[in-house]
């Protein structure tokens, strides 16, 4: 069933060359995994296995720092080029305390390779591709990568006024166990002061306008508290950061939350007048990345909801500024999703290969039935022709680390052909009524069955306990289980088909964990081939 393929393809030269993939992994079994020449034909078939476009991989950390300056960048080589050599040819005071990183956004895209470049060229530059969380929220991985014991985040076109950056070192020095939120005046494209701070008030689909307090007009004024500020800029102890939520999609809804979100954790954000700086806010070519309404809305949303303030202001503001039908169907949708139990989880992933455009559109319509659309991250599946075990599990695999990498403490991983039963959502909420009081690692949605019966977990009604369950076109991972899956699991394409002889599947690997796992009862999702074993209808079409 999940046996790899006994099809042998060509992997370089003529006749008298070439080797059998068959042929190399059998070599591959009985060589020393450490040696050059395991290291070299490892090489060569993990290109052969995976042929897909490749991204830059990451720039390892170097030397611990005292500070980390960070920045998230979609296509913009221009406004990372210019800041970070400014920084460096202008606050050079500055080079041995600091590491910069750049969160590229877009790394599939026309910067990536330039973007990486500037690792060999720029001391202490670091690169890190992140194409699996686009927008606000990526900005926390500025503070998961970071190697240094303070993080300035900041936007990749953003210039600092001379000295600023060597007296927030200074600042930090004075105040090393400081837990508050760091940031200062901006300045406008004049060299005025634009503003020291957001006042908390609805303008244009957004919460904050810029306001000014007078005593941020000297540099050498003291800092002083303030309510909120753009996030152009913003610092803080790397322990002391409290995270996006991780359900935020796209762009817009940060500002006003994360200080509120401080604010609720005892600290303060703060204006220190020396850290000025400057924004480019004109974008003669437009913005490279989506923007959407429907993003803004529902962050907004889950926001308030996050922090237990009254949603009615962001659904009265954004019904005067975009009208108050299309804004009512915002709003109703996000507090949908809020309200259902798919909200239970941090992150919900969606594997689809990219050529399958027809497939990622039909599943997108049952997501959009079950309210659930906006959160489903679409993951570009890993594609191994040769054998798509392979390719199923390093996607499922490369999730698990992506949401360790997050720090996400759970993630539902759905595969492009799952269906869902006419009940999905009650049924649901009843499984997790009961999972929240289990000590649980994975959960299954579905799956096959093998015409077996399963008993229920201690206690439960809509939980069982599966043995030899296999497939994982629904199954959901506690932060529990993360390490041991990435222990157990290899990251390469020639590691997996080696593991994959006597795992034979990621679906079989995880049999083992039999005792460990629950399903939910009914079962939720289910995919084509099973059909025929559900004792229900299935919604196989989408409408």
């Amino acid at each position: 069933m999940t046996e790899i393929p006994t099809h042998a393809e060509p992997l370089a030269g003529g006749p008298q060359t070439t080797l059998e993939i068959e042929q190399l992994l059998d070599i591959l079994a009985q060589v020393d995994p450490a040696s050059p020449f395991h290291a070299k034909a490892a090489q060569l078939l993990d290109g052969h296995l995976a042929p897909g476009p490749k991204i830059p991989e990451a720039t390892p950390p170097g030397p611990r720092k005292t500070l980390t300056i960070g920045m998230a960048t979609y296509d913009d080589y221009d406004g990372v080029y210019f800041s970070v050599q400014a920084i460096r040819l202008y606050h050079p005071e500055i080079t041995e305390q600091t590491e910069i990183l750049v969160l590229d956004n877009h790394p599939e895209g026309p910067c990536a390779p330039d973007l990486k470049k500037l690792d060999g060229a720029v001391a202490g530059y670091r690169y890190i591709p992140v194409n699996t969380i686009r927008g606000t929220a990526v900005r926390d991985l500025i503070f998961r990568e970071s190697n240094a014991e303070f993080v300035l985040c900041m936007d990749s076109h953003v210039l600092f006024a001379p000295g600023s950056l060597r007296r927030l070192l200074e600042y930090f020095g004075d105040h090393r166990e400081t837990r508050d939120l760091l940031q200062g005046p901006v300045l406008s494209d004049g060299l005025k002061k634009l503003g020291t701070h957001f006042a908390a008030a609805w303008s244009s689909g957004m919460l904050g306008q810029w306001a000014d307090d007078e005593r941020g007009a000297d540099p050498d004024s003291p800092p002083f508290e303030i309510p909120m500020q753009g996030l152009g800029v913003f610092a803080c102890r790397r322990d002391a950061w409290l995270g996006f939520n991780p359900r935020m999609r796209g762009f817009g809804g940060e500002e006003g939350y994360i200080h509120e979100k401080f604010r609720q954790a005892g600290a303060k954000t703060l204006c220190l007048p020396f850290l000025r700086w400057m924004h480019r806010f004109s974008r003669p070519m437009g913005a490279r990345y989506p923007l959407s309404w429907e993003d803004r809305v529902r962050n907004y949303l889950i926001a308030f909801d996050e922090l237990g303030l009254d949603p009615s202001p962001v659904a009265e503001h954004f019904k005067e500024h975009l009208g108050a039908e299309p804004a009512q169907k915002m709003v109703d949708a996000a507090r949908r999703e809020i309200a259902g139990p798919f909200h239970f989880f941090d992150a919900i992933y969606c594997i689809n290969l990219d050529q399958a455009t027809g497939r990622w559109e039909t599943v997108n319509q049952r997501f959009e039935k079950l309210g659930i659309a906006a959160k489903v991250r679409r993951f570009p599946a890993i594609e191994t022709p040769y054998s798509h075990h392979i390719g199923c599990a390093l996607s499922h695999r490369a999730i698990v680390a992506d949401a360790k990498r997050q720090g996400l403490r759970n993630v539902l991983v759905f595969e492009d052909d799952v269906i869902f039963s006419p009940n999905a959502e009650a049924e649901l909420r009843n499984s997790l009524d009961e999972l929240k009081k289990q000590d649980w690692s994975i959960l299954f949605l579905g799956g096959h069955r093998w015409g077996q019966t399963f008993e229920k977990a201690p206690g439960c009604q809509y939980l069982t306990m599966p043995r030899d369950l296999t497939c994982t076109h629904a199954v959901a991972y506690n932060h529990t289980i993360y390490d041991r899956i990435l222990a157990d699991v290899p990251g390469t394409p020639s590691a997996v088909a080696l593991w994959l002889r006597k795992a034979r599947g990621i679906d079989q690997y995880f049999c083992v964990f039999d005792g460990e796992r629950l399903l939910t009862d009914p079962v939720i999702a289910s995919q084509g081939s099973l059909l025929a074993q559900e004792t229900r209808p299935f919604e196989v079409d989408a409408d």
